[in-house]
């Protein structure tokens, strides 16, 4: 039923609980899974300073790309002996990526975190698990 399982991971216990859930089906169904850690574009956060203006916070790429293949090394720990997965490390909004890997590499699922680590670009932008599951062409499982 499913062949190819698309998981976005990005630290949080909700995505490790989503990956958990992503094998148990792939196990089920033979599957494919497809690990996902997505760097987010944009490396500056809006704080406001003590007079209110509004400076931003510059974040090095090297730090945040480091984070993420640290995330992946994580995942692929977690999958322990299960026979047939990969990894990739993306850029870009995350939402929009996901997305795209669905089309591109014609995955069956997403099993993806009800909440992850966005924090403040979560608030103002929507969470990342509403955006997929709202614009997908595939189903789309959410797990607390």
């Amino acid at each position: 039923m499913f062949d190819k399982i698309l998981v976005p991971v990005d630290g949080s216990e909700a995505a490790w609980h989503a990956l958990e859930y992503a094998t148990v089906l792939g196990e089920k169904f033979h599957s494919t899974i497809t690990i996902v850690h997505v760097v987010q574009a944009h490396y500056t956060l809006p704080t406001v300073g003590l007079n209110g203006e509004i400076p931003f916070i510059s974040l090095n790429i090297q730090e945040v790309e480091t984070t993420g293949y640290k995330i992946i090394e994580l995942a692929k720990e977690r999958m322990g002996n299960y026979p047939t997965f990969e990894t990739t490390l993306e850029f870009g909004h995350p939402a929009e990526r996901i997305l795209s890997l669905v089309k591109e590499n014609a995955h069956d699922l997403i099993v993806i975190g009800s909440r992850g680590l966005s924090g403040i670009s979560e608030f103002f932008l929507g969470s990342i698990s509403n955006n997929v599951s709202q614009y997908s062409s595939v189903p789309v499982m959410i797990v607390k």
